[in-house]
């Protein structure tokens, strides 16, 4: 008797898991479908403005559209204010010229947004944030982190404020990008840390408490993989602060601590990390180990190597000027650190 009342119980749980499970699915896909929706309303309003413009070509289409903003306001609500119109044709006109197969366009017959095959995550809210910053490289940026990381608009818009797209070292190099990494890396590195660390174990676990920031500093599918990892090379024991894995990209990512400048023994050790980790540790079908060397100050006299990085740590973003100060200094530290390289 006993067996059969805990197997109704169970069967219970499994019909009311699959009744959530569904509903969840349902909810998922109309809150997706109203962001499609709402996405190619805006576009095809955009579209429809800017052909109207095209064909008057006089002040006096201006003036029809502008008495059109106005009752399309009047009649349908603040989804139709004069912000959104801008951004609409703002949105049209933007994207219209982008190439067939880009991320948000797609041609059949005619260019067409396709919102829900290809973005999950991304509503108008996003997109009428990032197209005040008008350039077409850095908005597609922004709205494939928001898509990959779920951003809500808020956290958009603090990524926006942090110049995310300027401090990624893909976007500060000049020439190729020679690891997967620089794509998403940032360099300064944004910790959220209020306190000024004394030590490298007081960084790392001030790390630590925000650590799913960090991960989001480093790239887009980050794991936490241990701390203090221990590696026994024949009978010494080394430990790396901090190691992660892109699970993506497939790669280990080791993080050494630093609270002062990097040195040549700094790069020298990660690189013995590094080698460690692609002869023990990772798997075959991994890619080679990454290791990045967190200082407080860079020294661009210090050969790094292909596989290793000194980023730059910020306790906090500063001020936008001397944020900009920054990451141009650490353009020249770059530039610098790879022509030592040529010699």
């Amino acid at each position: 008797m006993k067996s059969e009342i805990i197997s109704e119980k169970d069967l219970i749980k499994k019909d009311i898991k699959m009744l959530l499970a569904d509903a969840d699915i349902i909810i998922t896909n109309t809150v997706a479908k109203i962001n499609y929706d709402l996405i190619n309303m805006y576009w095809e309003l955009g579209k429809m403005i800017v052909l109207y413009k095209k064909e008057r070509n006089s002040k006096h289409g201006e003036s029809v559209i502008k008495n059109l903003t106005e009752e399309l306001y009047l009649n349908y609500g603040p989804g139709f204010n004069n912000r959104n119109i801008y951004r609409a044709i703002q949105f049209y006109e933007l994207f219209s010229n982008l190439p067939p197969g880009a991320n948000l366009i797609e041609q059949n017959g005619e260019q067409k947004v396709s919102a829900r095959r290809q973005f999950k995550n991304i509503s108008w809210s996003h997109i009428r944030e990032v197209l005040v910053l008008k350039d077409i490289k850095t908005i597609m940026y922004y709205l494939n982190e928001v898509e990959s990381k779920a951003l809500t608009k808020n956290e958009l818009i603090e990524n926006i404020k942090s110049r995310a797209f300027e401090r990624t070292i893909s976007n500060q190099r000049k020439g190729n990008v020679k690891h997967s990494i620089e794509n998403t890396l940032k360099d300064p590195v944004n910790l959220k840390i209020k306190n000024k660390n004394r030590s490298e174990k007081e960084l790392e676990d001030e790390i630590m408490k925000n650590i799913f920031n960090f991960m989001n500093e480093i790239g887009n599918s980050i794991m936490l993989y241990g701390r203090q990892f221990k590696l026994n090379n024949k009978g010494l024991i080394y430990k790396v602060d901090i190691v992660l894995y892109d699970k993506k990209n497939k790669y280990f990512i080791l993080i050494d601590l630093k609270i002062n400048k990097t040195t040549q023994k700094d790069i020298s050790q990660m690189k013995h990390y590094i080698d460690y980790f692609n002869k023990y540790i990772k798997e075959k079908s991994d890619k080679n180990t990454v290791g990045l060397i967190l200082v407080e100050t860079k020294d661009e006299r210090v050969e790094t190597n292909e596989d290793v990085y000194q980023i730059k740590y910020l306790n906090e973003i500063p001020k936008d000027k001397e944020l900009l100060k920054i990451i141009n200094e650490n353009k020249v530290i770059l530039l610098k650190t790879e022509s030592l390289k040529l010699k």
